[in-house]
């Protein structure tokens, strides 16, 4: 969970990190939520409005009926912390605030399509034509694909967590997906045979995304891509037809988008 303090001129003067181990607890999500604002130390009669990304889908008053990641339903950030700041509060999607800052900002600036992904605990993603978010509500992680005969939801097995759901299947038991990254560097061949798979598997979600939006750059972030030499190029190998790069603001672009959402509610 990261919070950042910015000026209206795109410049983040401060910024906050803590881990989220509230899996399962909305009152303890929510205090970790106060924690982490709070210890930006920002001077509150100065704090124009406050922008939050989260990784569910979003209803247009801010409400998310669940954060299947984080194990908690009926989330209402808006009311908990309009009511504690006195500030204006908008919530948007995580992956839609990461996009907002590579279409703004970022590796997307100098394009008319961009389609942000996220690999990380889970997947996410969104699409922007021309400075414009058109994500249609869509939570692509949970697309399904078929593998080995049984249908999966996208991220089950090819997000950060799906790394190791994917490498059980294949008969190889890893804590997680940098373990699994590990055993790929050390040349383990069935750790390479699985990375690969997860690489066609990726490669299909692509193309399928790819086909609905045609967006001219695909922009990748999330805790994953910390292991993206043992697959980028391998990806791009195999979308020769695609525009694959790495986030401007990497890990950070979730951050940056926030800030870019909150400006652009002042102007």
């Amino acid at each position: 969970m990261r919070a950042a303090l910015s000026d209206d001129k795109y410049k983040v003067t401060v910024t906050s990190y803590t881990s989220n181990d509230t899996y399962g607890s909305l009152v303890n999500f929510y205090i970790r939520i106060l924690e982490l604002i709070d210890s930006l130390s920002a001077p509150m009669d100065k704090v124009v409005n406050i922008s939050v990304g989260l990784p569910g889908r979003v209803r247009e008053n801010g409400k998310v009926d669940e954060l299947i990641n984080v194990g908690i339903k009926n989330v209402d950030l808006v009311e908990l912390l309009s009511e504690h700041y006195n500030k204006p509060v908008y919530v948007r999607n995580d992956a839609e605030m990461a996009l907002l800052a590579e279409t703004f900002l970022g590796e997307g600036k100098n394009y008319k399509g961009v389609y942000f992904i996220t690999v990380s605990t889970g997947v996410g993603g969104a699409f922007a034509y021309d400075k414009s978010i058109k994500n249609y509500g869509r939570e692509i992680g949970h697309t399904p694909i078929l593998y080995k005969g049984k249908y999966y939801d996208f991220e089950k097995l090819c997000s950060g967590t799906g790394l190791k759901n994917l490498a059980k299947l294949n008969g190889l038991k890893v804590k997680n997906a940098k373990e699994l990254f590990q055993l790929v560097a050390l040349g383990n061949e069935l750790a390479i045979k699985i990375v690969d798979e997860w690489v066609d598997l990726f490669t299909e979600f692509l193309q399928f995304i790819y086909k609905i939006y045609k967006p001219d750059v695909f922009t990748f972030t999330g805790g994953v891509f910390k292991s993206k030499e043992y697959f980028f190029d391998k990806l791009k190998n195999k979308n020769p037809n695609l525009n694959l790069k790495e986030c401007y603001f990497k890990e950070d672009a979730g951050l940056m988008g926030g800030v870019c959402l909150g400006i652009s509610m002042i102007k």
